[in-house]
């Protein structure tokens, strides 16, 4: 079949290379409703794009002789293609896009570079039925692999400060609870008008749990775990209803052995002036093999995340004072 492949157009070769992305999103996304939940997305974000790279130099340039940079750009397109389906399908999110692009291609061109050299080097021939089994399923073998290795746990913080004209009784009574956003009350932030991720709505508390709600109907909680009147409020995330974080992202548990969302806190603090310094803190971890990559992304979001919050409670204090 693959040598068939190769003996084609180039379109063809393309083709191919979309379908086998595309069915092995397939599998490996039945392989993580039944098992290896962790292992299965570990797999998508590393040895698969990798494997891809090294699978598409052997389709479309089975005898190496083009140029480097024309495969490459051959490869990005049917993950390009993919990508476009899997978003109007509702498949995926952008936020997933985004996040994983730099990854995928960054480890696709590494796997491209690293066939070619070994094919020069070992003068193997690319038409070798062996070798095309072997890169076209190694992904596959690779998630019982993944199961099986402890990667390290990184703990990470996100603060975020604001300075609110009001004092800290007022400014309380805006974070405490929060009423409906409006969209006149929204400010520009790259998460949320470029990326497209949730914005929140509101939170209500109902004794000691901080109901919030966002878009793309999005609802989890905050179960309060301290309440000192107009100075602090601590609390610890809980998402009983996690299908409804799909709008964020719909593979990736909140809660999970990728990433844990702990816990958060807001901080007045009344200054001389009779302003009120208010901070946002929210604390979580990743276990991955790329955690300080993943940490950079989870910095911009919930920095975008704090600042539209904190944006809303300073104009709503500042009216109200």
């Amino acid at each position: 079949m693959i040598g068939w492949v190769q003996k084609q157009s180039m379109a063809v070769r393309l083709c191919f290379a979309f379908a086998y992305c595309g069915m092995f999103y397939a599998v490996l996304i039945v392989v993580q409703g039944a098992t290896f939940v962790t292992a299965v997305t570990l797999v998508m974000l590393t040895v698969f794009p990798f494997l891809y790279g090294t699978a598409v130099s052997l389709v479309l340039d089975p005898r190496n002789q083009s140029g480097l940079a024309r495969i490459l750009g051959l490869g990005l397109i049917p993950i390009a293609l993919l990508c476009v389906a899997l978003l109007i399908a509702q498949l995926e999110t952008l936020i997933c896009v985004v996040i994983l692009a730099p990854v995928f291609i960054g480890l696709m061109m590494l796997g491209q570079f690293v066939m070619r050299a070994a094919l020069r080097r070992a003068l193997v021939a690319s038409d070798s039925a062996t070798l095309h089994v072997s890169v076209l399923l190694l992904p596959l073998l690779a998630v019982p692999v993944f199961g099986q290795i402890t990667f390290p746990e990184a703990q990470m913080q996100v603060v975020t400060e604001i300075q609110i004209a009001a004092p800290v009784e007022t400014v309380w009574a805006h974070t405490y609870e929060i009423e409906a956003i409006t969209d006149q009350e929204r400010i520009w932030t790259f998460s949320h008008n470029i990326i497209g991720t949730p914005r929140p709505i509101n939170a209500v508390v109902d004794g000691r749990i901080r109901q919030l709600r966002w878009s793309g109907g999005m609802r989890f909680q905050e179960h309060l775990t301290g309440i000192t009147q107009h100075k602090s409020l601590t609390w610890d995330f809980v998402f009983n209803e996690k299908s409804t974080m799909y709008a964020m992202d719909p593979h990736v548990d909140p809660q999970g052995d990728l990433v844990n969302l702990h816990s958060g806190s807001y901080e007045l603090t009344a200054l001389p002036n009779g302003d009120t310094l208010l901070t946002l803190q929210t604390n979580y971890s990743v276990t991955t093999p790329l955690n300080g990559y993943l940490s950079l992304w989870g910095e911009v979001f919930l920095q975008d995340f704090h600042r539209s919050v904190l944006s809303v409670i300073k104009m709503r204090s500042e009216a109200a004072k």
